[in-house]
């Protein structure tokens, strides 16, 4: 995988991400993760979001003037979680190299943007922990991030059953240093009255979402061997300075930010956009080189894993 090809993806992922750019870092050093295994057409994906990752992951890209931004709800605690109509490019569907047969996250409002990119040949909102797939009949299944999952070894053993003989499994997943690199929630810990619902409302439950799904390696490897699946491959990778700066980065200004873009017509905002990505741009490939820190081996401080696994 070229490092052109890594800069590409930085500046597609930051079209979508532009008033949280940091994201952007977050995501390609993620899909760099991703992309040093095996993958195969036609796989299944376990907690797609909104099916814009892995669109981008393996070489798409949406047009400039689109993002993640046109289609929020500022009332709500999940901005992204909004009942209006949601504006979306007009995508043409057609044959990718590298794509989902069946994508499936648990939230109905993924579900729909899903099925607007076209990226994946089908999908369906379902319980993580009681994947209805038929048993031995698949290649290859993928594990992204799935919000709400609430048993891991649970859903691994049902992933289990589905997979064929030769089946992989190939799952992102959270180290423990994470949650040692949640600014907001040890301001918040360590704040009293206004200031700390401040602080809170900046954390926004992520530090507890994640603290529940996240290991140390050798917590993984033991729930992998319950299940009966056999590490084949693995790397680590984001460094805790990397995370210390998608966990701060825009948040305070995130909904000032939202408010006056969407002020302008959309071929203005387009304009403005392109100039804020231009300006973030090189501080992301630097950050991006100093912070990706990819290793095939643990004995690291990295947040995320990323694990290739078989059947037994």
């Amino acid at each position: 995988m070229s490092c052109s090809f890594s800069f590409l993806r930085l500046w597609n992922y930051l079209n979508i991400y532009f008033l949280k750019p940091f994201d952007a870092v977050n995501d390609t050093i993620t899909s760099d993760l991703l992309l040093k295994l095996n993958w195969r057409k036609n796989y299944i994906e376990i907690g797609s979001g909104d099916g814009m990752f892995s669109y981008i992951m393996h070489g798409n890209s949406f047009p400039i003037w689109f993002d993640r931004y046109l289609n929020v709800n500022l009332k709500n605690k999940n901005i992204f979680k909004t009942n209006s109509e949601i504006k979306f490019p007009k995508i043409i569907k057609k044959k990718f190299n590298i794509s989902p047969k069946l994508s499936i996250d648990a939230r109905p409002h993924h579900v729909e943007a899903i099925r607007k990119i076209k990226f994946s040949k089908s999908s369906q909102c379902m319980n993580y922990e009681n994947l209805n797939i038929k048993r031995n009949t698949e290649n290859l299944i993928f594990f992204y991030t799935p919000h709400g999952l609430k048993n891991y070894s649970l859903s691994f053993e049902k992933a289990s059953k589905c997979l064929k003989k030769n089946g992989k499994i190939l799952v992102l997943l959270f180290l423990n240093n994470v949650k040692k690199n949640f600014i907001f929630y040890k301001l918040k810990k360590n704040s009293k009255g206004n200031l700390k619902n401040y602080f809170k409302n900046m954390d926004n439950g992520r530090y507890s979402e994640t603290n529940k799904i996240s290991k140390t390696f050798y917590s993984w490897t033991k729930l992998f061997k319950k299940n009966n699946l056999i590490i084949s491959n693995y790397y680590t990778g984001l460094s805790p300075m990397a995370w210390k700066i998608y966990d701060i980065q825009t948040r305070p200004l995130l909904k000032i930010l939202i408010k006056f873009y969407s002020l302008f017509p959309l071929f203005i905002r387009t304009i403005f956009k392109f100039f804020f990505m231009i300006f973030f741009y090189p501080f992301l490939c630097l950050t991006y080189i100093l912070c990706s820190n990819i290793s095939p081996n643990h004995y690291n401080n990295n947040c995320y894993v990323v694990f290739e696994l078989k059947k037994k």
